[in-house]
C-alpha cells in the first residue's frame, strides 16, 4: 500500500532505477525557478523537496544557492540521495503527513503530491500549508495525463487542483509545462501558490 514506506522501499530494492527516477534533476527545475522568482521566491531561501527520491531535484536546488531538506518516506530513498550527493542536502526520512519539520519558505514538490491516492489529496494539499511559512510558496509539477495508468502517479485536471488548493493557498501560476523531459512531455503542468 502507498501509505506505507515499505512499499516504495519494495520498488527501490527491485529496480536499480525506479520508473520515475530520471537519474538527474527534471528540467522543469529553471522553469519552475523562472514562474516563482517574479511571484515572490526568494533567492537562496529555505525549501523542502518531499518526496525527494534519489535527491536530483534537491541537489540541483542546493547547487542553485537554496538551503535545502530533502524529504522522503522510504529509507532506501534517502539512503541513495546521500551516497549520490553526500551532505550538501540535509536529508531526512520522515513521513509529510506527521513530520515536525519547518516551516519553510518554500514547497519543492516535482513528484510527491502525483504520487498520493486520490482520496489523501486534501489532508496532502493541508499539509503542504502546515510546512510553509505565512506567504510561502507551493511549487509543483503535476500530471494531468498518465497514459491511462492506474498510478501511481496520479493524473488531475487543473481545474480540480485550482478547487482543491483554494481555501489555503492563492493560485499564482497555473499553466502547462514547456520543457518536460522526453518521456512526459505535453503530460505535465506547473502550479505556483501562495499560502493564505
Amino acid at each position: 500500500m502507498t501509505t506505507h514506506p515499505d512499499y516504495w522501499n519494495r520498488l527501490y530494492e527491485e529496480e536499480a532505477r525506479p520508473g520515475w527516477d530520471m537519474d538527474g534533476a527534471t528540467p522543469l527545475v529553471a522553469e519552475l525557478l523562472g514562474l516563482a522568482l517574479p511571484l515572490g521566491l526568494k533567492p537562496g531561501c529555505d525549501l523542502v523537496v518531499p518526496g525527494c527520491g534519489y535527491g536530483h531535484d534537491a541537489a540541483e536546488l542546493e547547487a542553485l544557492g537554496f538551503s535545502v531538506t530533502g524529504l522522503d518516506f522510504a529509507p532506501l530513498a534517502i539512503q541513495g540521495a546521500m551516497h549520490r550527493y553526500g551532505g550538501r542536502v540535509a536529508w531526512s526520512q520522515a513521513d509529510w503527513f506527521a513530520t515536525h519539520l519547518g516551516p519553510w519558505a518554500a514547497i519543492f514538490d516535482h513528484t510527491c503530491f502525483v504520487a498520493m491516492e486520490p482520496g489523501r489529496r486534501p489532508a496532502y494539499v493541508q499539509a503542504c500549508a502546515d510546512h510553509l511559512r505565512a506567504g510561502g510558496l507551493w511549487m509543483a509539477v503535476l500530471f494531468h495525463d498518465v497514459n491511462g495508468r492506474p498510478g501511481p502517479p496520479h493524473a488531475m485536471p487543473m481545474a480540480e487542483l485550482r478547487s482543491l488548493s483554494e481555501a489555503s493557498f492563492e493560485v499564482l501560476h497555473l499553466g502547462e509545462a514547456v520543457n518536460s523531459h522526453p518521456r512526459r512531455s505535453g503530460r505535465e503542468y506547473l502550479l505556483v501558490a501562495r499560502k493564505r
